[in-house]
């Protein structure tokens, strides 16, 4: 059973070219998901690592807080991934393991933004990179997030290590860009891997 990662910069269409595999029998890990689960389960490491101002009126951590910290400081944003990245990362790998366990799908696939930051491409036969032209990602960004642009130049330049800067040994590395066309993408996907 073969392990996809997809991964890309914000708004490129990452959840987009997951559906399309999902859409063929592959079984989704969506690593931002398991970042929610970590950040919940790591809740009082992190309120200890930034302070009560991350802290919400619920007792939970405040998401919005958090991102306007770790956003604007790279090494704040790093101080958080050393605290959620180990968690995230063995989730991953055990759901992969009960996926490919279990049997009935047509493949595993991994989709996540910093696939490459987290080693998730070790777990992966192959990756691919989704792009998008910049206008376009704006333009997902305002609709889904209501994001401003300068919120959208901000998280870009926080994701500059997202796109594979050399081979890796681990997967084969291929590159699809998203032009909004569904069926482009998924004619793509099917040259380059197995879809039943």
């Amino acid at each position: 059973m073969i392990t996809v990662g997809v991964t890309g910069k914000y708004c490129a269409g990452k959840s987009t070219v997951a559906g399309l595999l999902v859409e063929h029998g592959y079984v989704q890990i969506d690593v931002d998901r398991l970042g929610h689960e970590a950040l919940a389960s790591e809740a009082e490491r992190v309120v200890e690592a930034f302070g009560e101002r991350v802290r919400g009126d619920d007792g939970d951590v405040d998401r919005s807080a958090l991102g306007e910290i770790v956003f604007a400081d790279r090494q704040q944003l790093r101080r958080l991934e050393s605290i959620l990245h180990p968690k995230m990362v063995e989730m991953t790998a055990a759901r992969a393991a009960d996926i490919r366990d279990d049997g009935g799908a047509s493949g595993v696939v991994i989709n996540a933004a910093i696939l490459f930051r987290m080693r998730l491409h070790s777990l992966c036969d192959t990756v691919i990179y989704v792009s998008a032209p910049f206008l376009s990602i704006w333009k997902r960004a305002r609709e889904r997030d209501g994001a401003s642009l300068f919120d959208v130049l901000k998280r870009l330049r926080s994701q500059r290590d997202v796109a594979p800067q050399y081979s890796h040994p681990d997967a084969d590395i291929h590159s699809v860009e998203n032009h909004g066309d569904r069926e482009k993408l998924r004619s793509e996907l099917a040259r380059l891997l197995p879809l039943p």
